[in-house]
């Protein structure tokens, strides 16, 4: 059995609807004379240090291609370009032919120096890099399971021999009830989803006493034989040829490869993946440099990173530099970051946003558009939706609207109550008692 292609075509599939402008995108603007558009991307590249781009950036100063026309800059991006390889000396002395002032080769190599100094290998390294670490990368956030019944294996998926993967977002009730389950990632996309559902419904995890502040993750593998997931390596051989999202899928996924020990390390396929300018990739990155995730805690580069993703209008690096602000004191720049985030069509993401709107009582965003992201959210069919009810009872209740608050609060609690919990959280029940009162 090999099913390698066909796992890796779902991978990028998956990828590609949330990736941004790479190298290559950046080049298609330039062969098709979208010129600012690929100056604007060569630019925000090399000055992350990717030398292809820093390259290219000069011969648009060259050529004048969508920027001012500028011999000095051009000389000053190819040579800094050019700092590891020296081969590009030929090429300089060909731009240096069009210098009209006796000085002009000063003020090329003075702001060489300064750009190197920014933007140079050395100077990166220093301010991007993370420094690794080698303890194993632990996930986060995962549910323990202390009950489960094994998943029935789609009848169709083991005659064709497919495999593939389910994660589960969920939250636990006091008891252990998983709810809220929403689907994260289906890989092949809906080949696993109705059986890891069904069976995960059944599974009882580690008990809790957060009242359901803790959003968890539980990734389900659907494997035929031994786990061996060498169908990985032809994603692995493109990530070390230099393929930008081939980088940031190994670094996702490369756990599973089995020709790696317990020494592989995500956050060093991230690093090589967001210096190429995958969007995805410096979120994570600077998600793992803000906990310590693979390499050691870095605030400073945390905040760079989240920083250059957002520009390029990355809504979970938003949400980061939104927790940041509210964690540092900066509440109007939180409530901005946030309402930011909120600009995004991935529900499961939005998901996130409603929960910790909601856990930390944030009242800034618009009620009706919480109302609206659950409405969607709710059309994807949540399985035991206890945590959204609690949601909606907040959002109305921001709104003013005590009666249709109550309805979904008892909503939730009924939903407990159904599944078999006998433990209601307190807030619940407190909150409960000042609605009752509210509309009596």
């Amino acid at each position: 059995m090999n099913s390698t292609k066909y796992i890796i075509a779902f991978l990028i599939l998956i990828f590609s609807l949330s990736s941004q402008a790479t190298f290559k995108e950046a080049t298609e603007y330039y062969d098709n004379k979208q010129f600012q558009q690929a100056f604007s991307e060569f630019e925000k590249l090399a000055k992350i240090g990717h030398k292809p781009s820093q390259f290219n950036l000069g011969v648009m100063y060259l050529e004048g291609s969508g920027t001012e026309q500028d011999f000095i800059k051009a000389h000053a991006w190819i040579k800094l370009s050019d700092e590891n390889s020296q081969k590009e000396g030929k090429f300089l002395e060909e731009v240096e032919g069009h210098f009209k002032e006796d000085n002009s080769i000063e003020e090329a190599s003075l702001l060489y120096n300064s750009l190197k100094s920014q933007y140079g290998h050395n100077a990166i390294i220093k301010s991007y890099k993370p420094k690794l670490t080698k303890e194993k990368v632990i996930e986060a956030n995962k549910a323990k399971a202390v009950k489960t019944t094994n998943p029935e294996y789609p009848i169709r998926a083991q005659y064709k021999g497919v495999e593939g993967w389910v994660t589960v977002s969920m939250q636990v009730s006091p008891s252990g009830y998983p709810t809220d389950m929403r689907l994260l990632e289906s890989v092949p996309e809906k080949t696993f989803d109705t059986t890891a559902l069904k069976a995960l419904r059944k599974w009882r995890f580690e008990p809790t006493d957060d009242d359901f502040s803790q959003v968890y993750k539980y990734r389900m593998q659907f494997i035929l034989g031994d786990d061996n997931y060498e169908r990985l390596g032809s994603l692995k051989e493109k990530a070390v040829k230099g393929d930008p999202k081939s980088q940031y899928l190994y670094g996702k996924y490369g756990f599973l490869d089995s020709s790696v020990n317990e020494s592989f390390n995500p956050t060093l396929w991230y690093f090589e993946s967001a210096r190429n300018g995958v969007v995805n990739a410096q979120y994570e990155v600077g998600k793992n440099l803000l906990e310590g995730k693979g390499c050691e805690p870095d605030l400073e580069k945390a905040i760079s990173w989240l920083t250059i993703s957002s520009a390029s209008g990355y809504a979970p690096s938003k949400f980061e530099l939104s927790k940041l602000s509210f964690g540092s004191g900066n509440t109007d720049k939180g409530v901005e970051w946030l309402r930011e985030a909120f600009d995004t069509d991935d529900l499961n993401f939005a998901y996130r946003l409603i929960h910790y709107s909601f856990e930390n009582d944030i009242k800034d965003i618009e009620p009706d558009l919480i109302i609206s992201k659950l409405d969607l959210l709710m059309d994807k069919k949540i399985k035991s939706p206890v945590n959204v009810y609690r949601y909606y009872a907040w959002a109305y209740a921001i709104k003013g609207d005590y009666e249709k608050s109550l309805e979904y609060l008892e909503e939730a609690i009924e939903n407990l109550e159904d599944l078999g919990e006998e433990t209601i959280p307190q807030d619940m029940l407190d909150r409960l008692a000042i609605l009752e009162a509210k509309v009596s």
